[in-house]
């Protein structure tokens, strides 16, 4: 018992010093610890509570940057309200059913999936570069009741006969009748829901290489994983952060929920583009990026003048994990831009492992780094 309880007690001062070193832990006044009392208490830890805190914590400072402007953390959390209660209209109901999301980066993903948390509603995230076969079988397997997608997946929504109910969260056209998380959130009520009693789980998807990519559910979660990552990777509360990964990837999903815990601002482009990712790093003055190792690759194969041209002085972290990273393509990276990158291992089912530090990818390049130690 007494081994037990000085385990127990280690990691919270270990939690307590990593999140109080990252700025997380501060004073506030003490309505606003009232509010995120509530907001956790009514909520709990996933989108829903996260980004209803943000609304008590910083509600004026700018949350979401994307390709239609910005929003405020109380922005975003009014107009998942009203999203949620238009949802609700649309039939969208707590704890029985799952609502399938196929979005790019951009304000609909996060909107959509706050909203769905606010619901009680299970969040499944689709891969975007999904063949209409694996859609489809996902689907079939999955059962969702409804699908918010962005417009231009219409026809491989259509070839995957997904017959439920839909909504558009990004239009290039007419929508022709459908409606838009926009139009619901022009039309809903900004009102606080009731919390549900079914909390809402968000459901990452499996790459799929033993067969078709399958469901690995997430509860509210813990600090822990958030923890263990702040120990090694040197983010700060209140940061930017361009996030180029898919946000329906677990290393884009995981920076979402630790822009959540950090007050971080989330810079987003709907298509990764090598110069245009180099291009928001600078003109929203971005502390960190959050990278697949491919991105890096492209990037590294633009000009040497176009590279040259990009000051990244500003750049402290560039996280990237989701395949191996080759070679010497961090080295690289770290001649260009200096010593910001950290390589991250690890998988949907069991999330990160390792973690190398820009001196691990001097001394060994590609490698995955070492295991940090986390108590359970």
């Amino acid at each position: 018992m007494l081994a037990k309880a000085a385990s127990l007690l280690a990691k919270e001062l270990t939690t307590f010093k990593v999140l109080t070193s990252a700025g997380v832990i501060r004073p506030y006044p003490p309505s606003v610890l009232a509010g995120i009392g509530e907001a956790l208490r009514d909520w709990g830890r996933g989108p829903a509570g996260g980004f209803a805190t943000l609304a008590h914590r910083f509600p004026d400072q700018v949350g979401v940057i994307d390709e239609l402007g910005s929003l405020t953390f109380m922005q975003v959390h009014r107009r998942s309200n009203a999203l949620a209660n238009s949802l609700r209209e649309l039939g969208v109901r707590e704890g029985g059913d799952s609502v399938a999301l196929l979005c790019r980066n951009h304000r609909g993903f996060i909107e959509s999936g706050i909203a769905l948390s606010k619901l009680g509603a299970d969040v499944l995230y689709l891969n975007t570069a999904f063949a209409a076969p694996q859609l489809g079988d996902v689907c079939e397997r999955e059962q969702p009741a409804a699908i918010v997608y962005d417009e231009e997946f219409t026809r491989l929504i259509d070839e995957a006969k997904i017959d439920v109910t839909r909504v558009l969260a990004w239009t290039d056209s007419d929508s022709a009748g459908l409606p838009t998380t926009e139009e619901l959130v022009e039309g809903g009520s900004e009102e606080d829901l009731t919390p549900p009693e079914h909390k809402s789980r968000s459901v990452i998807l499996t790459s799929g290489t033993t067969g078709t990519p399958k469901g690995a559910p997430r509860g509210e979660g813990s600090f822990d994983a958030g923890v263990a990552l702040l120990s090694t990777l040197p983010l700060r509360r209140g940061w930017r952060c361009h996030i180029a990964a898919p946000l329906f990837h677990t290393w884009g999903w995981a920076h979402l929920n630790l822009a959540m815990l950090m007050g971080t601002t989330v810079v987003l482009s709907r298509k990764f583009d090598p110069e245009g990712c180099l291009q928001a790093v600078t003109e929203h003055d971005c502390d960190s990026l959050v990278v697949i190792p491919v991105m890096l690759q492209r990037i590294m194969q633009l000009p040497e003048d176009t590279l040259g041209s990009y000051d990244l002085s500003r750049v402290k972290v560039v996280a990237a994990s989701g395949s191996a990273l080759p070679g010497d393509l961090g080295t690289r990276w770290m001649d260009q831009f200096g010593e910001n990158l950290y390589n991250v291992y690890g998988s949907t089912e069991v999330a990160w492992a390792t973690i190398a530090t820009p001196q691990d990818l001097r001394a060994a390049p590609g490698t995955a780094g070492k295991p940090r130690t986390r108590r359970s």
